[in-house]
């Protein structure tokens, strides 16, 4: 069997993952991917979020928040944190079933 050697920040990126991880060359093209061993403490860890209460928000929510919060971003020149919470808050006054608690 043919094995290949993971540098520590290799080993940290797969053994966090909790889904596969694309193996590519330095040109981006895909030679493979590589399965996580699914642990005790992943497998409980997954339990433990899939019972969380939330709130749960569609992956089309979140890239309008973020597609949003960098328009601000470009339109400003950057902001702070501070900032950003209190542009997350108009947003959902704004719209408020879109994200409830997201400002925080």
């Amino acid at each position: 069997m043919n094995e290949l050697i993971l540098t520590a920040e290799q080993v940290k990126i797969v053994t966090q993952a909790l889904g596969p991880v694309a193996v590519r060359d330095t040109s981006g093209n895909l030679v493979g991917k590589l399965e996580p061993a699914l642990t005790p403490e992943m497998s409980a860890e997954l339990k433990r979020r899939a019972a969380s209460p939330g709130p749960w928000y569609s992956g089309k929510q979140v890239q309008a928040r973020l597609l949003a919060l960098q328009e601000e971003w470009d339109r400003r020149g950057g902001f702070d944190e501070a900032y950003m919470q209190d542009y997350l808050a108009e947003l959902n006054a704004a719209d408020p079933g879109h994200m409830r608690g997201a400002s925080g």
